[in-house]
């Protein structure tokens, strides 16, 4: 080989060419019989674990979305029964406070009017009692003069003539 032949120079030897390429249509035939099926159907496999795990990403971004849809209609619906609530325990509240009011004015009434009833009883018991005991020292007191002026001669016959005087009187009257 000179340089003239040199790594230009192409041959073709026909009979290498064509064991090569009988070769390579060999390998190419096996690879496409047992290689390339087990290749394609792991890839096929790997393409619908995807497209599943994609479908499934989608409807639990759809589950998600309601859920979120969900939560936020429910936080709504609790804020609004919260408001409701505390509307309603006001009112109540208000209630009950008047309600107390009303029994406690009521209470007092009750109180003040038997109060009113005891003091009543207490100034009857008392008038009764001052009365009686007025009675009493008025009648000890007129007794007491009584027997003062009966002790001494000249009342009692004072007394006697003034009694005599007076039925003298009546039976002028009568008659």
């Amino acid at each position: 080989m000179s340089e003239r032949d040199g790594i230009y120079d192409i041959t073709w030897d026909w009979p290498v060419f064509l064991s090569q390429l009988f070769g390579f249509a060999v390998i190419v035939g096996v690879l496409m019989k047992w290689v390339a099926p087990p290749i394609k159907s792991a890839m096929r496999r790997s393409q619908d674990t995807i497209s599943a795990q994609l479908e499934e990403s989608s409807q639990a971004s759809a589950r998600l979305a309601a859920a979120e849809r969900a939560f936020a209609e429910a936080v709504a619906a609790a804020a609004t029964e919260v408001a409701q609530i505390q509307r309603e325990a006001r009112d109540d509240a208000e209630r009950i406070v008047a309600e107390l009011r009303e029994t406690a004015a009521a209470e007092v009434e009750r109180v003040r009017i038997h109060g009113m009833d005891r003091v009543a009883r207490v100034q009857r018991q008392l008038r009764a009692e001052l009365g009686h005991d007025l009675t009493v020292a008025l009648l000890d007191r007129a007794e007491s003069v009584v027997r003062e002026r009966f002790d001494s001669v000249a009342a009692r016959s004072a007394s006697i003539d003034r009694f005599l005087d007076e039925l003298a009187s009546a039976g002028e009257r009568g008659s």
